[in-house]
């Protein structure tokens, strides 16, 4: 039940009625005033004049339990009325009423509580009438799903009382979309089937099938079997099941799962394997159409608002018939209809019914979806493998994931099976077997199982990287390992991330240099400016007295302590600053391309961005510039092409600073196998950089 607050300020209801006249702002003057005769009698004199403005007076007064007229059935005729009414009024209209403080959101706030006042007056009358009575008045009520559902739960216990299959019978004719209805239908049909089978054995599901061949429960008997008989859930299970039970009606099934455990990634290399392991594969169309479609690229496409997929090739096509889709991830693709998502594979076949809320891509054979406000883990055959819902699961990692139940954090396995109960108040992802958990205000690191590897001491934890994690105390940050020892206390200001075996550490706007084994290398002595620093082939800035140089990993100066601003070396050269000017120095601090830039940056393969005039270019390591700075962005060039940014416009150049694809673009992405997709006015299009040729235009690119 949804919970609003409305509240009338009569204060304000008279300082509107100064300002205005006639008959409706003397009703609210009277029902402000409290004075109820006189407003119901103005109000009905206007009801047809003015039906929205008196409507909703009306309804006041019957909503309102200090006079005689009360009645809440009442309230929400008029309610309606004055609902229905408002979207039919001029603005001059709208703007009479304003006055008198109606408006459309008062008009709902009012309609809102009407609704929970009604629902908790028949609710109080706790029978099943009362809740009829309710719902089929109230049918646009928010409270209505609460009506039916305890209507529908109060006639079900009294069914499940009586428990006859007459009764269970009755309650799904009467009540063929409650919740309990799929509980009704396996009540009225399960006896027998229970006392068959009450040991679970294999033998008592085959000899009831054997004995009662037309019982709807023969299937869930065949399922029982394929369940006993493929419980390890791996390959060898599901075809040893195939074989010791070729007629079970689950042979299919089993066929799918063992080819969806086997092909989990849906790489044309375990296809193939799969073909070659398991020549009796009873679905070889379906196989080598998979072969061939592993690889297939699958663009996404619109037209008439509605989405598809085509191919680079334009040969495999998917209809433009969903709301929405994503791109393909081992071999299945989200989509939506109808509001709900499912998944389709390359070939456009439905893979995962269209019933959820939400879904997230496959990985490793298993997805992410929500239904019902809950989250759980389906496999690729679409069947749920978790055994809670969850308000959130986050994504896998180390095969585990953390989840949400009741505000609380604990982890599931990707097999679907909560390993580690929901009790702590924060929770990170596992890295290197421990994750950061958080506990009592306190954070500390948990194994797999769900044990404090490392006590919660902390007041913040970061990951785990190469047996190494950042830990912070008394607003301090130090470093520890896997054993909880500190590899460094906590007595620093920042410390950055290792690179090149090497972290920053920064103390009293200092810093200096560690390694893995916590001992300061290079000591703390250089001027920090609030910029982390690190090392970038084998060399970093080292900052003084507001000049800067390069340092080694001995911290010994490799270049001059000169300059205003200088950058580790790439690909033999390092861009410096001097005198608001930029240039490059060679290894033997020797100046290669004079300082003549506004601002450079690294070397990439053999090129570096450079700014002249506020606009950006590259030049070559003999400092000639090769692409004029002509750009107001650009990006870092990718199979020999580069994005380009004019005035917020984007394009697409050469090696040569051809315009590939002029500044016309609002967004470029670049996609695999050299084929980019292009956004402008809201339309999309996909390009081929290696024909240098369109692919495929939306209507109105």
């Amino acid at each position: 039940m949804h919970l609003r607050r409305f509240s009338l300020s009569i204060l304000t209801f008279l300082l509107a009625f100064t300002a205005t006249a006639g008959k409706l702002p003397k009703a609210y003057k009277a029902l402000s005033v409290y004075n109820y005769f006189e407003a119901k009698r103005l109000f009905e004199k206007e009801l047809k004049k003015q039906t929205s403005g008196a409507a909703y007076g009306l309804a006041i007064i019957y909503e309102r339990t200090d006079n005689p007229f009360a009645n809440i059935d009442s309230a929400y005729t008029y309610i309606i009325l004055a609902d229905n009414n408002y979207s039919k009024l001029t603005a001059k209209q709208i703007q009479k009423l304003k006055e008198l403080n109606v408006s459309i959101h008062s008009i709902d706030s009012l309609k809102n509580r009407i609704h929970e006042k009604a629902f908790e007056h028949y609710r109080k009358q706790n029978s099943i009438a009362a809740f009829n009575k309710f719902i089929e008045k109230y049918i646009t009520a928010p409270e209505c799903f609460d009506a039916i559902e305890l209507r529908n739960a109060m006639a079900f216990a009294e069914t499940k009382s009586r428990n006859t299959s007459i009764d269970y019978q009755k309650f799904m004719q009467e009540y063929p979309f409650a919740k309990q209805t799929e509980e009704a239908q396996r009540l009225y049909e399960s006896t027998l089937f229970e006392e068959s089978t009450k040991n679970n054995t294999l033998e008592e599901f085959e000899k009831f099938i054997a004995e009662h061949p037309k019982n709807p429960f023969t299937g869930k008997a065949a399922e029982a079997i394929y369940t006993i008989a493929t419980k390890k859930g791996d390959v060898s299970s599901f075809h040893d099941f195939i074989k010791k039970h070729p007629t079970n009606p689950f042979v299919e099934k089993a066929w799918k799962n063992l080819y969806t455990t086997f092909t989990a990634d849906f790489t044309t290399a375990k296809l193939n394997q799969f073909k070659k392991e398991f020549p009796d594969y009873p679905f070889q169309e379906q196989l080598n159409q998979d072969i061939e479609l592993s690889e297939a690229i699958m663009l996404p496409i619109r037209e008439n608002e509605q989405w598809g997929f085509i191919t680079p090739d334009k040969k495999t096509t998917i209809p433009c018939v969903y709301e929405w889709v994503e791109n393909f991830s081992e071999g299945l693709a989200e989509c939506g209809v109808n509001g709900k998502a499912g998944f389709i594979n390359k070939s456009g076949k439905v893979i995962i019914p269209f019933i959820y809320d939400e879904v997230e891509p496959f990985n490793q054979g298993i997805a992410i979806v929500k239904k019902d406000g809950k989250y759980s883990l389906i496999n690729k055959l679409g069947a749920t493998i978790s055994k809670h819902t969850y308000t959130e699961i986050a994504p896998f990692s180390e095969n585990m994931a953390a989840v949400n139940e009741n505000e609380k954090y604990g982890y599931i396995a990707i097999t679907g099976e909560q390993v580690i109960n929901p009790i702590f108040n924060k929770a990170a992802d596992f890295h290197e077997g421990l994750a950061a958990v958080e506990l009592g205000g306190q954070y500390g690191y948990i194994d797999s199982l769900g044990q404090f590897a490392i006590k919660a001491n902390f007041d913040w934890a970061d990951n785990f990287n190469r047996g190494i994690a950042k830990v912070k105390s008394m607003n301090k940050f130090g470093l520890v390992n896997k054993k909880g020892e500190f590899i460094l206390k906590c007595e620093y200001d920042i410390i950055g991330e290792f690179s090149e075996d090497l972290v920053m550490l920064v103390q009293e706007q200092k810093y200096g240099f560690a390694n893995e084994l916590g001992e300061i290398v290079i000591p703390i002595q250089f001027d920090f400016i609030n910029t982390p620093l690190k090392f970038t082939n084998g060399s970093a800035k080292a900052i003084k007295n507001k000049k800067q140089g390069l340092i080694d990993k001995k911290g010994k100066y490799i270049t001059s302590k000169e300059f205003d601003v200088i950058e580790p070396y790439t690909e033999g050269l390092a861009a410096f600053e001097k005198k608001e000017k930029w240039g490059y120095i060679d290894i033997n601090n020797k100046i290669q391309i004079a300082n003549s830039f506004q601002k450079a940056y690294a070397f990439n393969d053999c090129i570096a961005m450079i700014v002249k005039n506020d606009k950006k270019g590259f030049i070559n390591k003999n400092g000639k510039i090769i692409i004029e700075p002509l750009y107001n962005d650009v990006g870092s060039f990718s199979d020999g092409y580069c994005i380009v940014n004019i005035d917020n416009e984007l394009g697409l150049i050469d090696l040569s600073g051809v315009a590939v694809i002029p500044c016309e673009m609002d967004e470029i992405i670049t996609l695999e196998n050299g084929y980019i997709e292009l956004l402008k006015n809201n339309k999309i299009a996909y390009f081929d950089k290696k024909n240098r040729s369109y692919i495929w235009k939306e209507t109105g690119f």
